[in-house]
């Protein structure tokens, strides 16, 4: 059985332990460095970034994820978590740098602005929520994977799908249906 870890220091934790479950596989909440061993796959989740960073620091997993990220393990972004892989963030450099896109936070505005919106995908369209999310700027030599009209909401870069909002939050599926496809491939 397929094992997917995820990233449980902030965030959607629960809702995307259960969409992975739904979808027949096993999932686990990831707090140290040993759990990170014998996954297939990696989520990583939103919530706020900088605090997300920080606690990556604190709890010495910085370097464990990034060895696991170039194993070319097939990895899941959404929110604040790809705000962590982006290669540049709001003109800086980014904290993992995996991903050779350019990001601005809260890009659709505060909390107060947050909403749901339908990101079309080459095979389908979902509800997604968007909270306090970031905007993809640049996504370099990135697949696009999702839009929202002419907005660039979701990509793939070799093993790492990326998205700006939170799909766990409205059941969303298809990232997580395309992280196990790309497990099966690895």
């Amino acid at each position: 059985m397929v094992t997917v870890g995820v990233l449980a220091l902030q965030g959607g934790v629960r809702e995307h332990q259960e969409l992975i479950e739904s979808l027949g596989a096993r999932a686990i909440a990831v707090k140290k460095e040993s759990q990170l061993h014998d996954l297939d796959a990696l989520i990583i989740p939103g919530g706020e970034s900088t605090t997300i960073s920080k606690l990556i620091d604190a709890f010495d997993l910085k370097q464990p994820i990034a060895a696991l990220i170039a194993s070319n393990i097939p990895v899941l972004a959404t929110c604040a978590g790809l705000i962590l892989l982006a290669e540049e963030v709001d003109g800086k450099p980014g904290f993992f740098k995996n991903l050779p896109i350019k990001v601005t936070r809260n890009a659709y505005g505060a909390q107060l602005a947050s909403a749901e919106a339908v990101v079309d995908y080459q095979d389908g369209s979902e509800n997604a929520a968007f909270i306090r999310a970031p905007k993809i700027l640049d996504f370099g030599n990135s697949e696009v994977i999702g839009r929202v009209a002419d907005e660039v909401v979701a990509i793939k870069f070799g093993n790492i799908i990326g998205a700006s909002y939170h799909p766990e939050l409205t059941n969303s599926t298809m990232l997580h249906r395309k992280l196990l496809e790309l497990t099966a491939s690895n």
